[in-house]
């Protein structure tokens, strides 16, 4: 989802924003799978990769907040 170059280049303040929204918005969409079980394969398997995407960005944050010694 990021840009090593990109993530290296952030502040840490907008860093830890950016691991704010991601966390909030991979749990709202877990949330939303949650509560709706109903929903056909191809658009939990949508919400699933999406929900992916965010952890997979979650990890990146981090990532680049221990290189740096940022601390939450």
């Amino acid at each position: 989802m990021y840009v090593p170059s990109d993530l290296a280049a952030m502040d840490p303040l907008v860093l830890m924003k950016n691991l704010d929204h991601v966390r909030m918005s991979s749990r709202r969409l877990s949330y939303i799978l949650q509560q709706q079980v109903h929903l056909y394969t191809p658009t939990a398997n949508e919400l699933r990769d999406r929900i992916a995407t965010y952890v997979d960005a979650e990890h990146q944050i981090e990532a680049e907040m221990a290189r740096r010694q940022i601390r939450a």
